[in-house]
């Protein structure tokens, strides 16, 4: 069996490399052909035309590009994640809308209203619905951004209108602030319906998010099965075969989904849990392919 990794060809940082290597490493373990095609070079290829034995069994998309993700399962390809649950995952609004129906406790969030042209929003009276509806301080956070990226905590109107401003015609959410789980979460990491390994991040009091980039500490955690429960929940919603989610610690401990993420890395999981999350998603994705295609 041959598989096509799909990467985005402008990330080329030691830390995506690495992450890259693990899961090359893992198709290599299992016997599997893994091969790498970033999403610049697949731009002008018709897939459809590539001969039986060029075409992958399978892609492993590791990347956010939806459009190519969406053109290579039109042309017949079997992708994981697949397109939909990519392009929910990418867009914070777009996960709370997809999840709102479900049952699954989240913040108290707003979509920022939708605008063509960077706004003032100094004359508007959204920032004071908002700060009425959601008090402060809260969470403002762009709808895409990785690693913590693009999220603040706002303390008052002023900033939560230069943060706004800030956000320009950029789609964007604003959320009740969590206190009860300031600087720390955890995330719970699952593949093909099961969670195989948690991790509680801390930031120590230095941050109010707990991103390990950000300065955050992680270790192995046995999450509660609320918490599990939730994060199966969240894939299973949304359509994922594998995911990180990330989850706070609301009034008396009680689990509240925070975000998503269909790529995560998981090199903290492996650091301090021993689980290698390549080789669970490569061995999914293995049984999930053999059963279309035998090669």
């Amino acid at each position: 069996m041959n598989g096509w990794l799909v990467v985005n060809g402008f990330l080329r940082s030691e830390r995506f490399r690495a992450t890259y290597a693990h899961i090359l490493d893992a198709a290599r373990d299992a016997g599997i052909g893994l091969s790498v095609k970033t999403n610049v070079e697949l731009a002008a290829v018709d897939v459809s035309t590539v001969p039986p034995d060029g075409r992958p069994a399978f892609v492993l998309f590791w990347d956010k590009d939806v459009n190519l993700a969406k053109r290579l399962e039109a042309s017949g390809l079997c992708v994981y994640n697949s397109a939909h649950a990519i392009e929910v995952c990418d867009s914070k609004a777009l996960t709370y809308l997809s999840l709102m129906e479900s049952g699954i406790e989240m913040p108290d969030t707003i979509v920022v209203p939708l605008s063509f042209q960077p706004p003032s929003w100094d004359g508007e009276s959204f920032p004071d619905q908002a700060i009425e509806r959601l008090g402060l301080p809260l969470v403002a956070k762009e709808s895409s951004g990785s690693f913590g990226e693009q999220v603040h905590l706002v303390h008052s109107r002023e900033e939560l209108v230069a943060v706004l401003d800030s956000f320009g015609t950029r789609s964007a959410v604003l959320q009740r602030f969590v206190a009860s789980s300031v600087g720390r979460d955890v995330r719970v990491q699952v593949v093909g319906g099961r969670v195989i390994a948690s991790m509680l991040r801390s930031s120590g009091g230095k941050d109010f998010r707990a991103n390990i980039v950000c300065g955050a500490s992680a270790e192995a955690f046995d999450a509660p099965e609320s918490f599990e429960a939730m994060a199966l929940a969240v894939c299973r919603t949304i359509g994922l075969d594998f995911a990180g989610v990330d989850i706070l610690f609301g009034e008396g401990e009680r689990p509240v989904f925070c975000e998503v993420n269909s790529n995560a890395h998981f090199e903290g999981i492996l650091a301090c849990c021993g689980v290698n999350a390549a080789d669970e998603i490569v061995a999914h994705i293995i049984s999930k392919a053999g059963g279309r295609d035998g090669r």
